[in-house]
């Protein structure tokens, strides 16, 4: 029911890098180390209705690296495939 009512508008998707203490483990330092950021960082995504007063869905704790892209292309699949975005 929601699914279909939010194909009604046209969501708007950003991500961010979040700061995040240093891993101790070398495995995790480079799991979450953003060349980008030159730090160790969390992505997080927010989906909103085009007013930006409605919180739709929220992503939070990817590792940094992780790009803008294929952040959203992961969380799109919980929308109906005709969602604009």
């Amino acid at each position: 029911m929601v699914q279909e009512i939010l194909t009604d508008y046209e969501l708007i998707v950003d991500s961010a890098e979040q700061p995040r203490e240093r891993p101790g483990e070398y495995k995790e330092q480079k799991k979450y180390y953003s060349g980008k950021k030159k730090s160790h960082t969390f992505k997080n995504q927010i989906t909103v209705l085009p007013d930006g007063q409605d919180i739709v869905d929220v992503i939070a704790g990817k590792p940094g690296p992780k790009s803008d892209i294929t952040l959203f292309r992961e969380g799109k699949k919980g929308f109906d495939a005709n969602q604009k975005f």
